[in-house]
């Protein structure tokens, strides 16, 4: 009897502990499950914990991470629950480094007297935001000797920490220089012979602007080209962090006064200018002043515009060539070559120098003009040796017209529509000469060089004797009009001839 009540007894317990055993007093969930973490940025897992027990207990919680880049707050916590209670615990989970780079597994383990429980959650990996960024928020315009240019540079950086720019240098484009106003309150620039550099502190996620001028050199060569800024930066007093960014900048160099002028004409000032204020100079020199050519009134004004600008552009070329040997030679002493770099002072000595070749041109074309005319067009002191000089390189037959009724051969037209007109020339040679049937010969073969070398020869040795034909007019005259004959006839006449 007393083993039946022990058996009963034992299977009586057993029926009371097994409930018991099998219940689960505590679940466990995280929200979120997965949490996205650069490197130094931090977040907020939420674990809610509930007692579905009929009686209180206490719940121990550890936070384990597969790598140790993972810190949470708190590590560890131990949190009571009453009977059918809930709770939510607050854990800042932080990645403190860049570690592997891949996703890292996040458990919360709570422990409990009745049973455990473990909660997985990740921390999913993200690249570091960089040390900092620089940018070019507003561009310098066009940049020239009386107008420089502005700019402005943002260094700024997204970490969570604060980051030092340790230097702060720059490039300039070929014939600029730089000068920048740190945020010190110092100025640095960037030129020939000087180097200076910015440093300071960004605070975490700050952006610092810093505000840049850009400057022409004195001569320079217009367009586009980029000034290049390097910036240091590292985490605080950490050099082994330390890394290099490179920022361009476009700069666009003119010389004042230039552009202007380029947009009006469409072409490079350079290129035309020079030209045709050489071309304009020297066509009014010679109509108005000296010898006064008269202009073609048969060419049209498109025509006349079109052959200056092109008889400019191939002048112009040649001032590009002797530009650098003027201002060598005289101001203001040291060469300058426009082609490759230039200011505004270029643009005046330019045209002053056109102006100056225009005239030595003209200079030249009168002195030309007055020794052709003086050696080759009859004027009325001529005598006749000098007039049979001056038609030793024409033909000695000419034109006979009437002036006023008196005989006279027509020499030429003048381009203001006078004529120019000369008695005929007698030549009285001495008794039993060759001379007469030499001076036919060559007269009538239209030698006239010959025939003037041959007479010049027989004046010198006082074998004959020049003069104007007693018929004819008196002298080489200009007259407004004759009256042709309509034949022509021989300048040189013998005496003896009627």
């Amino acid at each position: 009897m007393r083993s039946l009540v022990r058996v009963l007894a034992v299977v009586w317990l057993l029926l009371l502990a097994t409930p018991a055993a099998a219940e689960t007093p505590i679940t466990a969930t995280a929200t979120p499950a997965q949490v996205a973490l650069p490197p130094g940025r931090s977040a907020t897992v939420l674990l809610t914990l509930t007692n579905s027990a009929q009686s209180p207990t206490t719940a121990a919680i550890r936070v384990v991470a597969s790598e140790d880049t993972i810190t949470t707050t708190p590590a560890a916590t131990t949190v009571p629950l009453g009977p059918g209670q809930s709770r939510t615990e607050t854990f800042k989970v932080t990645r403190t480094a860049e570690g592997s780079g891949q996703d890292v597994g996040l458990s919360f383990v709570v422990d409990s007297p009745g049973a455990s429980a473990v909660v997985a959650a990740s921390v999913k990996a993200v690249p570091s935001a960089p040390l900092a960024t620089a940018t070019v928020e507003s561009g310098p315009d066009r940049v020239n000797q009386n107008r420089p240019g502005s700019a402005t540079i943002v260094i700024g950086t997204d970490r969570e920490t604060a980051v030092r720019v340790t230097a702060l240098t720059a490039t300039p484009a070929p014939d600029t220089w730089l000068e920048a106003t740190c945020p010190d309150g110092r100025t640095a620039q960037w030129r020939a012979g000087r180097s200076d550099s910015c440093a300071f502190d960004l605070k975490p996620r700050a952006k610092q602007a810093i505000p840049v001028r850009v400057y022409s050199d004195d001569l320079t060569a217009p367009g586009t080209r980029s000034a290049l800024f390097s910036i240091t930066a590292q985490e605080g007093d950490d050099a082994a962090t330390a890394t290099t960014l490179a920022l361009t900048m476009p700069v666009t160099l003119e010389v004042f006064g230039e552009s202007d002028i380029v947009q009006s004409l469409g072409v490079p000032v350079f290129l035309v200018v020079p030209g045709v204020v050489t071309v304009l100079v020297v066509g009014f020199l010679l109509r108005r002043v000296r010898p006064r050519f008269p202009a073609a009134e048969s060419e049209s004004v498109v025509a006349a515009v079109t052959w200056t600008t092109l008889l400019g552009v191939l002048v112009s070329l040649v001032m590009a060539k002797l530009f650098p040997l003027l201002t060598g030679w005289l101001w203001p002493g040291t060469r300058r070559d426009y082609t490759q770099r230039y200011n505004f002072l270029d643009l005046y000595l330019v045209l002053a120098y056109s102006v100056g070749v225009a005239v030595v041109v003209w200079l030249l074309v009168v002195l030309v003009h007055g020794v052709w005319a003086a050696t080759r067009v009859p004027s009325p002191d001529d005598s006749p040796r000098t007039l049979l000089w001056k038609l030793a390189t024409r033909d000695t037959l000419l034109p006979l017209v009437e002036v006023d009724g008196t005989p006279a051969v027509l020499m030429r037209r003048t381009k203001t529509g006078e004529v120019i007109v000369a008695p005929r020339i007698q030549v009285e040679a001495t008794a039993d000469s060759a001379l007469p049937q030499k001076v036919e010969d060559l007269v009538r073969r239209h030698e006239p060089a010959r025939l003037w070398w041959l007479l010049d020869r027989a004046i010198s040795r006082q074998e004959a004797v020049l003069s104007y034909h007693p018929g004819d007019i008196t002298e080489v005259r200009v007259v407004p009009e004759v009256t042709a004959i309509g034949r022509d006839t021989d300048v040189v006449r013998m005496a003896t001839e009627a």
